[in-house]
């Protein structure tokens, strides 16, 4: 497992290929440059695999990507958090979290979520800190502002209508509809 020198992984990064990168990765030479040599071996693979490219060059790489491929295995963080009605303690998965706070934004008028991160920010168990990231599209007749209240209302609606919830951070990235940084705001509740 090769470390950037950020301190991130090769792997890290080979996760999130197909999601919007995170504000790191945009802002990090490293990561930057790294994602898009994993994007473009990803192109030459796909054109390997669909019989368009035969050089050896790319057949080993090819092979070598494959390869690493098939030992990845998904990165799925569970937790223990308490419920809101009765504080029973449950294991969640993020994938749960996320597809909570997915449903909420499919009520959304004004905005596409595109990328959503959940972690539990506390050390105790059962987790009550959580933090959530989220990169959201804006239509063009909305407001960053209607916006960022919107991300918060639906964040909030999906983690905390099952789970207690004692502290929460929100970090938004809004992008307008051609993939442009409109805004970054943290919100801490």
């Amino acid at each position: 497992m090769k470390t950037l020198p950020c301190g991130r992984t090769i792997e890290d990064i080979l996760h999130k290929l197909d999601d919007a990168p995170d504000l790191h990765e945009l802002e990090c030479h490293w990561c930057h440059q790294e994602r898009r040599r994993l994007k473009d071996q990803t192109t030459i693979v796909l054109s390997h695999l669909r019989g368009e490219d035969h050089t050896a060059d790319s057949t080993d790489l090819a092979s070598n990507v494959l390869s690493k491929i098939s030992n990845l295995r998904p990165m799925q963080r569970t937790w223990e958090a308490p419920l809101r009605e009765t504080g029973e303690v449950v294991r969640i998965s993020s994938n749960e979290i996320i597809s909570r706070i997915r449903q909420q934004f499919s009520y959304s008028h004004k905005a596409q979520l595109n990328y959503t991160e959940v972690k539990a920010t506390d050390a105790k168990i059962p987790h009550v800190q959580w933090l959530v990231r989220c990169t959201v599209s804006m239509l063009t007749e909305a407001t960053v502002q209607q916006i960022e209240g919107e991300i918060l209302e639906y964040v909030q609606a999906g983690l905390g209508a099952e789970l207690l919830v004692e502290r929460l951070r929100v970090e938004i990235t809004i992008e307008d509809v051609h993939g442009e940084i409109l805004s970054y705001l943290e919100i801490g509740t």
